[in-house]
């Protein structure tokens, strides 16, 4: 074998193993749901036992006068270096005002040390004082679908005022959430797609009017298959209709309130949602 011909083979090999490794970011994959009940409990019980100190309060009035409560993590900062955003939205259980509530295992999961060692980033926790997505059925398709209520742009423009206030790398904006919460990150995708990088949606109801917008965006999607409070099906149409630009996560024997395992705990979703940044 000549030297050309070994560089040349090197370089396939190279070529392809990259391209087989963006491929599987993305597609459908159906996990059975873990047995390491132990192992869970105690992430959570890790996770849950950071304390809420750790994120600033904070207040915010925009455009439609709607007051949003939020909580702030801010990364130990080395001089002017600009850090990613994580935008975290909680489900209908915090709806409120105490701005303390919504701080939920994504919201620690993001700012908890072992993530941050590794992942740096502001992570934010508005509170919605209402439902921050509305539910209606698709006729048509005969699923449930999501539609944003306006405390959604609220949040928008509290986005945008930080991006001038703080060290935020604006091409590396990215958004969470599960329940109600997962359904507002695609709300959040669709209205505002010069926004985010790419976003996580746990366990929610999608919107179906914008996927050529979506379809330009990495998103992951994850879902139980049991889940009967917000079930699968709309989640699996918006798969089939926007196809391999999104990754979809079936789990199985995983209902609406046991989808938070050691599947998608520890450096699972940073480790994805880090890879992308906004050209």
């Amino acid at each position: 074998m000549t030297k050309r011909i070994f560089i040349f083979l090197c370089f396939a090999v190279i070529l392809f193993s990259s391209c087989a490794t963006i491929k599987s970011q993305f597609g459908q994959h159906i996990l059975e749901g873990p047995a390491d009940t132990t192992l869970s409990k105690q992430q959570i019980t890790k996770l849950r036992s950071i304390d809420n100190s750790i994120f600033v309060k904070g207040s915010f009035i925009g455009k439609e006068q709607i007051e949003i409560k939020y909580r702030l993590f801010k990364p130990n900062q080395k001089s002017e270096e600009k850090y990613p955003l994580v935008v975290v939205y909680h489900g209908s259980g915090a709806i409120g005002t105490d701005n303390n509530t919504q701080l939920g295992l994504l919201h620690k999961l993001f700012a908890s040390p072992d993530i941050q060692s590794k992942y740096p980033a502001y992570v934010i926790a508005p509170q919605f004082p209402t439902r921050s997505s509305d539910y209606k059925t698709d006729m048509e398709r005969e699923v449930l679908f999501s539609t944003p209520r306006p405390c959604l742009n609220e949040v928008f423009q509290l986005i945008d005022s930080l991006k001038s206030s703080l060290n935020i790398d604006s091409k590396r904006i990215y958004v969470v959430g599960f329940s109600m919460g997962g359904s507002t990150v695609i709300n959040s995708l669709s209205a505002r797609p010069d926004l985010f990088a790419a976003g996580i949606s746990v366990a929610g109801i999608p919107q179906f009017d914008q996927t050529q917008v979506l379809k330009k965006i990495p998103i992951w999607l994850i879902h139980g298959i049991d889940d009967t409070e917000n079930p699968i099906h709309s989640d699996e149409i918006l798969y089939k209709e926007i196809g391999d630009n999104i990754r979809f996560w079936k789990i199985k024997a995983t209902t609406h309130d046991n989808v938070f395992s050691s599947l998608i705990l520890g450096e699972t979703l940073p480790k994805w949602l880090f890879k992308y940044q906004k050209k």
